[in-house]
């Protein structure tokens, strides 16, 4: 649900839509004014008097009669019996029922003036009509009222002010149909865009994973042009907004090591599709800047992609060792500053390769001799091979995609692992919009990083390092 606060948030990011929405409402009520008819309006007032009463005391009852009669005699106008004469002396083509919804009479407060206003289409017959019923009028009036002396009416209507021929249009107002058009428009947007808020159930924004579990959002990840840059983004730019958004999922993840030393971290997603492989290697590179010894296994036994990401050779991987076809030392690549476990071959049986004691086996040999595993592992929901890799491991992250993973996925997939018992150390969500900055130390984009050439300076010793850990593992 949207919240108050929220209110101006959600509409800045549709600010597009808003403002369509305005300009078409404008543009559709203004050529509704263009094509309604336009409307005159004409207005003559009649003051009405009594004739009787010689005396100061008859003077006041008539003037009283008149004052309690005026409201009747104001209702007259509209009635066929002064509207009738009128369609008659000027030969107009219509009805007394229809003449009645041009013609309008209004008493002023205190007063015992009455007002009859006409509108029509012709400026000219809105005054005709307006004076003819103003005359029509009085003579009905001085016909229904009771006679005075020497049957005199008692009652007459003078004509104070006579209809007069209006120069310009009442309606249709333009200005307010356009602010009228362009507020509907502007109106109708902002509540399209609140219930879609409200309907939308996929996961955008921090607030979004914490209304599905109470699960820590470890980082927010830049969205990236294409696949191969988010797993290569750590090396070629590594002081991108990009890179930084990898470093500040590291820094999180360090937090998570208050109890015990994470040797082992899995990173699986609800769905496919999701970014989590990228992720593994970026984060995985990210570690390695720290000077951490860092190994990346791709355990999707499916459909493997670090490899794809990596650009290294996958025929002999982690499938391989599980069904000993080959040693750790044949399996594992040296990738810049990580060690790499591809997956081999793609077997038949995945999910028990998986859950063997095999695969135990090596992930517990492999911890020796590194500081840290990432463990690539396939998506949750469609399968369930992460499962056991998830119990072996110190904790799983789960990368969801903003504007992709629904609230309802993620929920099934955190509950697959409190099924197992799992750790599931928090959130990274993938792909969103990042403000641009500049780094804090920018250096020249055309020479090499200084910490390429560290890790060029030392990779001899590094490799060395690396094949005595891999035959001691072996062995």
């Amino acid at each position: 649900m949207v919240e108050p606060s929220e209110f101006v948030r959600v509409v800045k990011r549709y600010w597009v839509l808003v403002v369509v929405a305005g300009l078409l409402g404008a543009v559709v009520a203004g050529a509704l004014a263009m094509t309604t008819r336009e409307s005159y309006r004409a207005t003559s007032s009649v003051y009405v008097s009594s004739q009787r009463g010689q005396t100061v005391q008859e003077l006041v009852q008539g003037s009283t009669y008149t004052q309690d009669q005026v409201e009747s005699f104001s209702r007259l106008a509209t009635m066929p019996v002064v509207l009738d004469p009128v369609i008659k002396k000027l030969g107009l083509d219509t009805t007394a029922q229809a003449l009645d919804n041009q013609v309008s009479a209004n008493i002023p407060l205190n007063t015992v003036i009455i007002e009859i206003t006409v509108t029509s289409g012709s400026p000219g017959e809105a005054a005709r009509i307006a004076n003819a019923v103003s005359e029509s009028l009085g003579t009905e009036v001085e016909r229904l009222a009771p006679p005075g002396p020497n049957n005199r009416p008692s009652v007459v209507l003078n004509t104070v002010s006579a209809a007069t021929q209006p120069n310009a249009p009442f309606a249709p107002n333009t200005r307010l149909y356009v602010i009228a058009g362009l507020a509907i428009g502007i109106l109708l947007a902002v509540l399209y865009v609140l219930i879609r808020e409200v309907l939308d159930t996929r996961i955008r924004r921090d607030r979004d994973v914490h209304r599905v579990a109470d699960t820590p959002v470890l980082a927010s990840l830049a969205r990236l042009a294409n696949r191969r840059t988010a797993s290569s983004v750590m090396i070629t730019a590594p002081q991108s907004t990009a890179a930084e958004s990898y470093r500040l999922l590291r820094t999180n993840l360090e937090f998570m090591e208050v109890d015990a030393r994470l040797r082992t971290v899995v990173v699986s997603s609800p769905a496919a599709g999701e970014g989590k492989t990228s992720t593994a290697v970026a984060l995985a590179l990210a570690i390695a800047e720290s000077g951490a010894r860092v190994l990346l296994v791709d355990a999707d036994l499916r459909r493997p992609g670090v490899a794809d990401r990596l650009q290294i050779e996958a025929s002999v991987g982690l499938s391989s060792v599980l069904i000993e076809q080959a040693t750790l030392q044949e399996a594992v690549v040296r990738v810049e500053t990580i060690d790499v476990l591809p997956s081999g071959p793609v077997p038949p049986n995945p999910n028990q390769l998986l859950n063997s004691a095999s695969a135990e086996n090596v992930l517990t040999e492999l911890g020796r001799s590194y500081d840290l595993i990432v463990v690539d592992s396939p998506p949750l929901l469609p399968v369930t091979d992460t499962l056991p890799l998830a119990k072996l491991a110190d904790g799983t992250i789960l990368v969801v995609r903003a504007g992709a993973t629904r609230r309802a996925q993620l929920r099934d997939a955190i509950e697959a692992l409190n099924t197992i018992n799992a750790k599931v150390l928090g959130v990274a969500i993938n792909g969103v919009r990042l403000p641009r900055s500049g780094a804090y130390y920018r250096t020249d984009a055309r020479s090499e990083p200084l910490w390429r050439r560290a890790v060029e300076t030392m990779r001899p010793e590094n490799d060395a390092d690396t094949r005595e850990r891999v035959d001691s593992t072996a062995g």
